[in-house]
This record gives structure tokens, C-alpha cells and sequence, in this order.
């Protein structure tokens, strides 16, 4: 019991031997910037979705900039039509025993020019001249898959890794990997979503082409970003 009791302390306070800070709670007061999102269309998952897992990679060092570039209040936010089918993704996730975690989701626009800054060369990040993420209209997500206890699943490579590895179609001989990625890919295109070649991780809201969506800055929902230029 005592075990068991420390072991729901862990979890409470994000100290369960992940590296990095992960958000799984029922309860989660909308953050000032979240609210005035509202006004641009956008939802904040973690008050939309509160059981969803959220471990914003910007918000850790554990980036191509090896520093944060998202607050420690930053809201994860998605155009609610965007946030309603990852509803239903989490939903047809469950009876197969997993869950979703979010690596990113909008992304401010002066965030993807400090990443093609000092990543432009990898072809990760897409150069602004030509257009803007669709990460930066809240209609795309970065996630992967959980187990329902918040474990996360064996998967091709981790987030944001310039490599054959990142690639959609997975060609290693690892069953389990393979099975985990079809999983999900096939519940976030049967929900409304589709992927990109070079990251397995991404995926957008089939409508972002025949329905854009503005760019939301940081400023337009009074949010600072750490270390900007």
C-alpha cells in the first residue's frame, strides 16, 4: 500500500522516471494565453481533453535548439474542429489499450523561425518564404503512442530525428514498432488525419488545404516566448 500510495505521489508530480515533464491530469485550470486563443479560433487540449497526455518537446531543452522555446505556461492548443477529432481519435484509442501524447501542437510562428534558424538545413522545418507550418494555425499535431498507464510505445524513432528512421513507412524489422505505427496511422486517418513523409510523428487536419487557417503569433494571445530575437 505504501508503495502504491508513493507511486500515485510520482505520478501526481511528473516523477516517474520520464525525462521530461508530462501533463496527464483531470483537472487543469485554462491558462490567460488559452483563453484569449479562444478569440483566435483555438481550444487548449488540456482543458478540451483533460485526460490527454501532453509533453510539449519546445517547452524542454530537448529540441534541435537544445533550449526552450515554449514558456512553462504554454497552452497546447488546436483549432476546435482540429481538437474535436483528436477526441475521437483518444476515444478509438482506449478499447485497443492505448492513449495519445502530444509533442506539439500550435506552434507561434516566431517559434518556427528561430527552429528554420538553426535547423533550416536538416529540411525538418519548413522555411516561412515558402509557407508556414500548419503547426502555426493550431491544424497539425506532433504525438505518439501510450500505453494506458502513460508508458509510451516502442515507435520508429523519437521526436524530431533527422534520419531514414523518421520516415512514415516504417522499414526496421521490429514487429512491435511496426504494429504500434500502424495503429496509429490507421486511427488518425480514419478520424480526419493525414501524414507527412519525412516525420511519423506529424500528422495534419485533412482540411488544412481546402479550409486554411490563419497564423496565430505568440503576441496575438499576449504569450512571451523565452530567449526570442
Amino acid at each position: 500500500m505504501i508503495r502504491f500510495l508513493c507511486r500515485l505521489a510520482l505520478i501526481a508530480l511528473g516523477l516517474t522516471g520520464c525525462s521530461m515533464p508530462v501533463e496527464r491530469r483531470s483537472a487543469i485550470v485554462e491558462s490567460p494565453a488559452g483563453l484569449l486563443a479562444a478569440q483566435h479560433g483555438l481550444v487548449d487540449m488540456r482543458t478540451y481533453l483533460p485526460d490527454v497526455s501532453v509533453a510539449l518537446k519546445y517547452g524542454t531543452s530537448q529540441n534541435i535548439t537544445h533550449q526552450p522555446l515554449y514558456p512553462a505556461n504554454m497552452p497546447c492548443l488546436l483549432r476546435a474542429t482540429t481538437a474535436m477529432k483528436l477526441r475521437r481519435v483518444q476515444e478509438a484509442l482506449r478499447p485497443l489499450g492505448f492513449a495519445i501524447r502530444i509533442w506539439d501542437a500550435w506552434r507561434p510562428p516566431e517559434v518556427q523561425l528561430e527552429l528554420m534558424r538553426q535547423g533550416g538545413g536538416t529540411g525538418m522545418f519548413l522555411d516561412p518564404r515558402v509557407a508556414w507550418s500548419r503547426h502555426c494555425s493550431g491544424v497539425a499535431v506532433d504525438l505518439t503512442l501510450i500505453d494506458l498507464e502513460g508508458r509510451e510505445q516502442r515507435m520508429p524513432s523519437p521526436h524530431d530525428e533527422n534520419s531514414d528512421r523518421a520516415y512514415f513507412q516504417y522499414s526496421g524489422d521490429d514487429p512491435v514498432v511496426r504494429q504500434n505505427l500502424a495503429v496509429l496511422q490507421q486511427v488518425m486517418q480514419a478520424n480526419g488525419f493525414t501524414t507527412i513523409a519525412l516525420e511519423w510523428w506529424h500528422f495534419d487536419d485533412n482540411t488544412c488545404w481546402s479550409h486554411p487557417q490563419p497564423e496565430v503569433y505568440a503576441k496575438d494571445i499576449g504569450l512571451a516566448l523565452p530567449g526570442m530575437r
